[in-house]
C-alpha cells in the first residue's frame, strides 16, 4: 500500500504526487520509519563518507513523443496506478518494481516517488533517479556501483521501448574525496572509462580543470542517427555497435503540440500560453568545505527532530532552499543522524539536493533543469549567477564546481526537426512557419553559454569552454573570498 499527498502550483495547472514507498499516510503523516543506519552512510561507514555522486544520463530518443511503450501489456499493480497513468509513456510505463530491481544492483533503496504529468522522480537512500518517457537520469553517492546499472537499463529499454541501444549517455562525476574507498570500478577514472568503452565503444572521456585541484569527469557518447522502427524481438542484444544502431519510434502527433507551438511562438508567431519547448540545460553546482553553522540544520534535532519527509521539510524552510523554486513541488528527507536529500519538480524540469554535512567530509550538490516561466533562466549570466550566489548562501562552501551543459544548434535542429516532423494544428511541417520556427531553434541553439559571471563571496580560480560536437559545457571553480 502506498499514501499519496498532493502538492499544487499556486496560479498553474500542475500538479505533483508525492508516494512514500511502503507506508499508509495521511498528507500530516509523511515521515517513513526511521533508519536503521544512517541515511548517507553505506554498510560498513568508515567515518569518511563519499559525497560527490557519479551521475549517469541515457536517452533512448531524442524526444519525449519519439519514445513510444513497445510492451504496452506489461503487468501494472497498484503502485504503479496514480493521477497520471493516462498521461505516461515510454520509460514511464516500465512498472516500478522493475526500477527497484534495477536499483538494486546499484545498493540503491527508493524513499519515496514524486510524479507530474512531464516526468517520475525517486528519491533514494543514496540520492536520485529521475524518468521521462525517452530518457532517464541516475545519480548515486557514497560507494554505490552506478555503472553496474548499465547492461540492466540497455535491457529494459529494449523491452519497453523496443530500443537495441542508447540515442546518446552522459556520464560525470567530480574527483573522488576517497576514492580507495570505492568498489574496484570506480577507483579510478581509467577503470570507468574502460567500462564504459565495453557498451559504448565510440564514447569519449574527458577531465576538465586542474588536475592538482578538484577538478570534473565527463564521458560522452552520441547522440545517434535515429532510424524509425518498431518494437524488436526478445533475443536481439542492446548494445550500441555499428551493427546495433539504436531504434527509435515515430513521433505521436499529440505530445509533439506543446513543442511545436512553442517553436512557432519563437519565430514570431502567436501561441497558445504556458507551452514552452523542453530544455536541453543542465546546470550541477557543486561544494566542498560546507560552514559548520549553517550544516547544523542537516543534523537530527537541528532544524527537526523528525527523520523522514517532515524532517526535510523542516529543513527546506529553515535554510531557504523552499525559496530558491517557490512554485515547485518538492519531495525532501531528513536522515539520522545526519544528511538531507530533495528532489524537486516544475514543468518540465527538476532539480536534486544532496548534503553530507560532517565537517571532515562536507559536501553538497545542486543540479537542475529548471528554467523559464517562473523559474530562474538559465540560459544567462545573471540567471545562473544569481542561482549559484542563492545556494551558496544556503550552504557556505569554502570551494564550488559550476557546470553548464547546453545543446548545440546541430542538436536543437535534431530536437526541433523531430517536434516539426508531422502536422499540428493546420501548421505543415513544410510551411514557412514551421521552416521559421526550426531556423530560430537552430539559432538559438548554438549560442554559446554566456561567460559566468563573478560570484558575491569568492574568487575564480578555473574557468574552462568545451566545445563538443554537439554540446556547449561551461566549467568554474571558485574559493570563497577569505
Amino acid at each position: 500500500m502506498t499514501g499519496l499527498s498532493s502538492s499544487q502550483k499556486v496560479g498553474d495547472a500542475q500538479h505533483a504526487v508525492s508516494v512514500t514507498d511502503n507506508t499508509q499516510a495521511e498528507t500530516m503523516q509523511l515521515c517513513t520509519p526511521t533508519c536503521s543506519t544512517n541515511g548517507t552512510h553505506s554498510d560498513g561507514y568508515t567515518g569518511a563518507f563519499e559525497g560527490p555522486e557519479k551521475l549517469l544520463e541515457m536517452w533512448f530518443a531524442p524526444t519525449c513523443g519519439a519514445a513510444i511503450c513497445a510492451d504496452p501489456g506489461a503487468e501494472l499493480c497498484d503502485e504503479d496506478q496514480d493521477q497520471w497513468s493516462e498521461l505516461r509513456s515510454g520509460l514511464r510505463l516500465v512498472p516500478r518494481a522493475v526500477w527497484r530491481d534495477m536499483l538494486d544492483l546499484v545498493h540503491c533503496q527508493v524513499l519515496s516517488t514524486l510524479c507530474n504529468e512531464h516526468l517520475d522522480s525517486y528519491l533514494l537512500r543514496q540520492s536520485s533517479f529521475f524518468v521521462y518517457p525517452h530518457k532517464l537520469v541516475l545519480k548515486t553517492c557514497g560507494t554505490t556501483t552506478l555503472l553496474y546499472a548499465i547492461p540492466r537499463i540497455l535491457d529494459i529499454a529494449r523491452r519497453y521501448l523496443g530500443a537495441t541501444g542508447a540515442y546518446q549517455v552522459f556520464y560525470s562525476r567530480k574527483n573522488f574525496m576517497f576514492p580507495d574507498q570505492q568498489e574496484e570500478l570506480h577507483r579510478s577514472w581509467e577503470r570507468e572509462v574502460a567500462y564504459l568503452d565495453t557498451h559504448f565503444p565510440e564514447g569519449s572521456a574527458y577531465m576538465i580543470g586542474k588536475t592538482n585541484r578538484d577538478h570534473w569527469h565527463v564521458y560522452l557518447c552520441g547522440p545517434y542517427e535515429m532510424p524509425l522502427s518498431g518494437a524488436v524481438d526478445d533475443d536481439t542484444t542492446a548494445n550500441n555497435s555499428a551493427e546495433g544502431s539504436p531504434l527509435v519510434h515515430a513521433l505521436s502527433r499529440t505530445s509533439s503540440r506543446s513543442t511545436v507551438h512553442s517553436l512557432i511562438e519563437s519565430a514570431g508567431v502567436g501561441s497558445p500560453p504556458g507551452l514552452h519547448a523542453p530544455s536541453d540545460t543542465t546546470v550541477e553546482i557543486l561544494m566542498t568545505g560546507l560552514d559548520p553553522d549553517r550544516m547544523q540544520a542537516m543534523y537530527m534535532g537541528g532544524a527537526s527532530s523528525l527523520e523522514g519527509s517532515l524532517g526535510g521539510k523542516a529543513v527546506e524552510r529553515a535554510t531557504g532552499i523552499a525559496s530558491i523554486y517557490p512554485d515547485s513541488a518538492s519531495d525532501s528527507y531528513l536522515f539520522t543522524p545526519c544528511g538531507f536529500s530533495l528532489n524537486g519538480l516544475q514543468g518540465d524540469g527538476y532539480y536534486t539536493i544532496h548534503v553530507t554535512p560532517e565537517p571532515h567530509c562536507s559536501y553538497a550538490s545542486f543540479e537542475t533543469t529548471v528554467s523559464g516561466d517562473s523559474a530562474i533562466d538559465l540560459s544567462s549570466a545573471a540567471g545562473v549567477k544569481s542561482l549559484v550566489e542563492q545556494v551558496t548562501a544556503v550552504f557556505g562552501p569554502r570551494s564550488v564546481t559550476v557546470t553548464v551543459f547546453r545543446a548545440r544548434g546541430d542538436t536543437a535542429a535534431a530536437l526541433a526537426g523531430s517536434e516539426l516532423s508531422v502536422e499540428v494544428d493546420g501548421v505543415g511541417k513544410d510551411s514557412a512557419v514551421a521552416k521559421a520556427a526550426l531556423q530560430s531553434a537552430i539559432t538559438s541553439g548554438d549560442n554559446v553559454p554566456p561567460a559566468f559571471a563573478p560570484v558575491a563571496g569568492y574568487k575564480t580560480i578555473d574557468r574552462v569552454l568545451y566545445e563538443f560536437d554537439h554540446y556547449w559545457l561551461r566549467y568554474a571553480y571558485y574559493a570563497k573570498a577569505n
